[in-house]
């Protein structure tokens, strides 16, 4: 019973100085965040919103192939469906999680991060956690990083505008311009 009692003592006394070494996670300070295109994502009010910028637009309508062939309904991506935007931090940081909030629906997001190597050229590598998901709604969404970073790209498919669509009926096509997808706020966790 004794060695029991000394055993249960030793692995309490190891787990807690174990978790009292591990550094708390905190947030990260927006003055330490920068993003050149779209700096309403990393201001630290979730009252301001940011959006990707989108170029491009999707293009419907019937086209003849062949001369002799039916005509054929298509849709086309003219420009890039693709959007991004690269946030920086100040200095290279181990960063636990990053918390994205959206403000609008975002389709496909991805996450990758780089550091800067000693030959000064940025070498991504993807945040496997969550990748390509559909974000609905505007409850924020958990990304496990788990890695010392510098640069942090956020990717995106660009969103169908409706409100502005333009027809032309006597081609029987339409325009649909793309719009990019909003987000209120990006938060970055680590240890100091």
């Amino acid at each position: 019973m004794q060695v029991f009692s000394v055993l249960l003592f030793l692995l309490f006394g190891i787990i807690g100085c174990a978790m009292l070494q591990d550094a708390p996670t905190v947030e990260i300070s927006a003055s330490r965040l920068t993003c050149d295109q779209i700096p309403a994502m990393v201001d630290s009010d979730l009252k301001t919103v940011g959006t990707f910028v989108a170029r491009g637009s999707i293009k419907k309508g019937f086209v003849k192939r062949v001369s002799d062939a039916p005509q054929q309904y298509q849709r086309r991506i003219e420009g890039s469906l693709k959007t991004e935007t690269l946030i920086k931090l100040d200095a290279p940081t181990y960063i636990e999680y990053v918390e994205v909030y959206p403000a609008s629906a975002i389709r496909n997001l991805i996450l990758d991060a780089a550091v800067k190597p000693p030959d000064g050229k940025l070498s991504f590598e993807t945040v496997e956690d969550k990748r390509g998901i559909k974000v609905e709604g505007t409850l924020p969404v958990k990304f496990q990083i788990g890695r010392e970073i510098l640069y942090l790209r956020l990717t995106a498919n660009a969103l169908e505008d409706p409100e502005n669509v333009r027809h032309n009926d006597e081609e029987r096509k339409m325009w649909i311009p793309l719009k990019g997808a909003s987000i209120r706020e990006v938060k970055f966790y680590g240890r100091e």
